[in-house]
């Protein structure tokens, strides 16, 4: 059986005051829908992102039912 370290204190609230900074920089990074702008800056997205898949699938149907051109012989 491996022997366990014996805690470190140090080591411990170190690593949980890096922790802490990292979820507030991501919490920071993340839109604010509470605030008028922030939702419509993540309505403006989703939009985007929709209108964007809507566009694709269009896309893709219209070029599964696009007729094959007609392959005429030579001459």
């Amino acid at each position: 059986m491996v022997d366990q370290d014996a805690p470190d204190p140090q080591f411990d609230a170190t690593t949980a005051r890096l922790l802490r900074r990292e979820a507030l920089r991501r919490a920071t990074q993340e839109l604010n829908t509470t605030s008028a702008p922030g939702l419509e800056e993540a309505l403006a997205r989703i939009s985007a992102e929709v209108t964007a898949d809507a566009a694709e699938a269009r896309e893709t149907a219209h070029n599964r039912t696009r007729p094959e051109p007609i392959q005429r012989p030579p001459g």
